[in-house]
């Protein structure tokens, strides 16, 4: 009996039960769906926090004050003076809401030099105009989302040349206008929230905010062998005022939430393959009942044990293969679906109106507060990455776990007796 044959006589039986074999196929689908879309949603999260983290360079030291006072020039001094650093770098951050083009969206403040500016980002790219200058006269750099927000559908709102109004949370409504002088490409997911920023001198941001101080510094070493050394003699000398992270923590950090993930989500994952091998082995069961005449018709012309097995053992590959197959597509359209899902929810934690912003000014900021609670979200931006590796294992285990789930059924219907088999009609 050629293997022609025994797909054959397996495909004919699924394609008499139609509805039957979707069902079943449709357990599979679901199974390897759950693995590839969670699987590469992960992937493309961890491979955006990644190359956010690297972008700050593997020399990276960040400080973040856990003291009220925030870091003084002093803090600078001292740090300089640290052996084996070759750059200090303050940050100033606040919250706020520009107001541009009849749209107003929540931002973050960003003040730092435009020197070290390149430093943090590696490279300043400008879709349109330049960098401030370095004084205290208050000039903006716009985030590329700040520009083109999503509650104006991705539209241009902000211009170079064109004054802004800003908003500053925690000061009873308090507004100034800026003129812009430049707007980022954007950078998707950074580490500092570049594309919903509006980016001054530090000098300028120190007057605005009214603060003398500094939110951050980036210390960084003088080579990698440093990092680790120039870490412990910042804590030594900060103690538990000072929260010290290095680049490389941050991505051993995040390597470990992402493998965690994965993990918790393959075990999902598989729970469907189980309830999908279930299935399956019912089905084929119901198969060898029904088919029971059929059986032995075939061993009654000569078909042996051998046979028998292989032909339904064809037929638990085929639902396999199908359902492997289709659950590929059905994951990767749905990691794609969860994706836009993910940035259209950050769309909407933008301001959605102008004329909301416009109450929030004349009541005195009242909304800005509630609007910064989810401008982390609003800088959320990574696409699904798919492995060969993870697709390939998602087809096999499949496969796999259709053949298992048939072997029993399979074994039992090689075993049936012609004679008994032909009673039943």
């Amino acid at each position: 009996m050629s293997i022609r044959d025994i797909f054959w006589l397996s495909y004919k039986d699924l394609k008499e039960k139609r509805l039957r074999t979707a069902l079943t196929i449709m357990m599979v689908v679901i199974g390897v769906a759950s693995i590839v879309a969670l699987m590469s949603q992960t992937a493309g999260i961890g491979a955006s926090i990644q190359t956010s983290l690297e972008s700050l360079g593997p020399t990276s030291i960040v400080l973040t004050s856990t003291r009220g006072a925030g870091f003084t020039a002093a803090d600078l001094s001292k740090l300089s003076s640290i052996p084996n650093t070759s750059a200090v770098i303050p940050i100033l951050t606040g919250r706020g809401n520009i107001l541009s083009g009849g749209q107003n969206v929540s931002v973050t403040i960003i003040g730092i030099s435009s020197q070290d500016l390149q430093q943090v980002l590696g490279s300043v790219n400008f879709y349109q105009g330049g960098m401030y200058q370095d004084t205290i006269t208050p000039s903006a750099v716009l985030g590329y989302d700040v520009a083109f927000p999503s509650s104006a559908s991705g539209k241009q709102v902000a211009s170079v040349g064109q004054p802004a109004t800003l908003m500053i949370t925690g000061q009873n409504g308090a507004a100034l206008t800026l003129p812009i002088v430049g707007i980022l490409q954007s950078y998707g997911a950074s580490t500092m929230p570049t594309d919903t920023g509006v980016i001054l001198s530090m000098p300028a941001a120190q007057l605005l905010l009214h603060r003398s101080s500094y939110n951050i510094i980036m210390v960084k070493a003088s080579n990698t062998s440093t990092v680790n050394g120039a870490a412990q003699f910042i804590t030594d000398i900060y103690g538990s005022s000072v929260s010290v992270t290095t680049t490389q923590q941050l991505l051993q950090t995040a390597a470990s939430v992402i493998g965690s993930i994965s993990l918790l989500f393959l075990i999902i994952a598989g729970i469907s393959l189980i309830v999908a091998a279930i299935g399956i082995m019912n089905v084929m069961l119901i198969s060898v009942f029904e088919r029971t005449h059929e059986i032995g018709i075939l061993k009654s012309i000569g078909f042996k044990d051998s046979h028998i097995l292989t032909i339904f053992l064809s037929q638990a590959l085929l639902i396999g293969v199908m359902g492997g197959i289709l659950g590929i597509l059905a994951g990767a359209g749905i990691s794609y679906g969860l994706t836009a899902l993910a940035h259209l929810a950050a769309s909407h934690q933008t301001t959605p109106t102008a004329q909301s912003g416009a109450v929030g000014v004349r009541a005195g900021g009242a909304g800005a507060g509630a609007q910064s609670q989810s401008s982390g979200l609003s800088n959320l931006s990574y696409e699904p990455v798919f492995d060969a590796g993870t697709i390939a294992i998602a087809l096999i285990v499949a496969v796999v776990v259709s053949l298992i789930a048939g072997v029993y059924p399979a074994w039992r219907a090689s075993k049936l007796q012609p004679i008994d088999a032909l009673r039943e009609l």
